[in-house]
């Protein structure tokens, strides 16, 4: 069974709509500052230092933490 990305319920809460609107995540940057002009802040801040769980998570889903 493939784990998904465990973050904070702040940030999954988030980025389960934020993903609805992400079809790829080859950019990145475009993909932050799409958090941040949604109001998005803990994900966007989330985001910054976690490029590779994101693109991770993208793949095989989210759960929060707790």
């Amino acid at each position: 069974m493939i784990e998904k990305v465990k973050v904070p319920r702040k940030v999954y809460d988030e980025l389960i709509p934020l993903n609805r609107e992400v079809h790829y995540t080859l950019d990145f940057q475009k993909i932050i500052k799409m958090a941040e002009d949604r109001g998005y802040l803990k994900a966007a801040a989330w985001l910054e230092n976690h490029e590779d769980d994101y693109k991770r998570g993208f793949a095989r889903g989210f759960e929060p933490e707790d």
